[in-house]
């Protein structure tokens, strides 16, 4: 049984392994430079990452249990639930389908026995009207406006149920609904197609999930501690309650702090640099990961994809208009696609180091640590203020973008016709938070 493979791509029998008293230093040394990596959205595709944040839970779950580890803080996300549901907007497209559905029903002369979409439609009608059987006349009388209201109503119920309760949102609810995951969530990627049915709601990804849930922006701190190292890591509430007592949870939620992942070998710390200069490949040989087993993309190296992308299409665009150099509207379209698709190969092509300044990717070496990126970018861009990446750089922080956003509050917004728009950072704002850190009050 001790041999049997983890979800993680490592056994049982490793996971132990590492955790051993004359291990687990090495362990966490390597544990901490794979944790850099899985923040490395430019240089790994998210597939492999979120394998890499498996291995990483599984080894602190072993850690914890060998009491090597303890649960220091919780970091409440709470307050960002709910800003990245579209209610009204998954309202409108349900209340389209719903009724679309329901007039297939009302002119179905067959009678047949009803499928589960069907069942579904029926019992939505009947939760609306009050009435159990469907006639023509009644759908014809139902508006999409009196359908909307209703949908849109028991979204904002269901939001605030898991607020109170702190569980997520039931898919089985959003189903009833006959609300889909791509209208209520954003995605972004080709799963927007793929999730466009009522009953897709179990292929969510993690990053989905935690949309739904009121706790999906928590994290809880785990301390390490030893005469020669010192580490904090982060991991998801969710997964850490799968291992934390519930009365450490709740002792722990009854004070929350604000706590940033470090770590520190023999007094020096241990950098984002430092770590990614560790062939992610070779942690995972070091920590005895099957790569296969937890990275679909099998590590591929995101830039040189989006080099190779950028450079097919470059060729492609150059191709296509030379075939129309004599309108004058094709040759301005022209320049401008090849400047567009230039800049992409300059950015694709950049093999900075990590930690490069996302505004103009000079090399980290000339920017980085926190003051001199600050002195960087004061120099090579006065007068600018920063958006959330480029102040998530200033600050060296890699919070998810809620969570930034709370602890860091943006100065001002960009006018926007729906109201909202970018978020910006004013310098001095950044130093402010920079000297605060320096004093330790964002630190355990």
């Amino acid at each position: 049984m001790s041999q049997e493979p983890c979800p993680t791509g490592l056994t049982r029998s490793q996971l132990e392994q590492l955790c051993q008293a004359e291990q687990i230093e090495e362990t966490m040394r390597l544990l901490f430079a794979l944790n850099h990596w899985a923040k490395a959205r430019e240089r790994l595709f998210f597939a492999d990452r979120q394998g890499l944040y498996l291995i990483k839970a599984a080894i602190l779950q072993q850690a914890y249990a060998c009491c090597l580890l303890t649960a220091k803080a919780y970091i409440d996300g709470k307050e960002g639930f709910g800003e990245e549901l579209s209610c009204d907007l998954a309202a409108d497209i349900a209340a389209e389908g719903f009724l679309w559905r329901l007039e297939e029903l009302a002119t179905d002369s067959a009678g047949g026995q009803e499928d589960a979409c069907e069942r579904i439609v029926h019992q939505l009608y009947t939760r609306i009207t009050g009435k159990t059987r469907i006639s023509t006349s009644d759908v014809e009388a139902l508006e999409v406006s009196q359908v909307h209201r209703y949908i849109l109503k028991r979204l904002q119920e269901l939001e605030r149920g898991a607020r109170a309760s702190g569980q997520p949102i039931p898919h089985k609810s959003l189903t009833e609904l006959c609300v889909a995951p791509s209208d209520l969530l954003t995605i972004h990627d080709r799963r927007y197609y793929d999730l466009g049915d009522w009953d897709s709601w179990d292929q969510l990804d993690t990053s989905d999930l935690r949309k739904l849930d009121p706790e999906g922006l928590s994290l809880i701190a785990l301390d390490y501690t030893s005469p020669t190292a010192h580490y904090i890591f982060h991991l998801p509430f969710r997964m850490a309650q799968a291992f934390v007592p519930a009365k450490q949870i709740a002792w722990l939620k009854s004070a929350p702090w604000s706590s940033r992942e470090s770590g520190e070998y023999y007094g020096r710390t241990v950098t984002e640099m430092e770590s990614l200069q560790q062939p992610i490949a070779d942690i995972l040989h070091e920590l005895g990961a099957n790569i296969t087993d937890i990275c679909p993309r099998q590590l591929s190296d995101k830039k040189d994809f989006t080099f190779t992308q950028a450079m097919r299409y470059a060729a492609w665009s150059n191709e296509t208009f030379d075939e129309d150099d004599e309108n004058d509207d094709n040759e301005e379209e022209a320049e401008q696609f090849a400047i567009y698709w230039q800049n992409l190969v300059r950015i694709a092509s950049n093999h900075c180091e990590p930690g490069a300044c996302p505004f103009c990717h000079m090399p980290a070496k000339a920017v980085a640590p926190c003051l001199a990126r600050v002195e960087h970018w004061q120099q090579e861009h006065p007068e600018q203020d920063l958006t959330i990446s480029q102040a998530s750089w200033i600050l060296d922080s890699d919070l998810e973008k809620k969570t930034f956003c709370l602890q860091y509050p943006p100065d001002y917004r960009t006018p926007h016709e729906r109201g909202f728009g970018t978020r910006y950072w004013k310098m001095e704002t950044l130093l402010g938070w920079l000297n605060k850190q320096e004093k330790g009050a964002l630190t355990l």
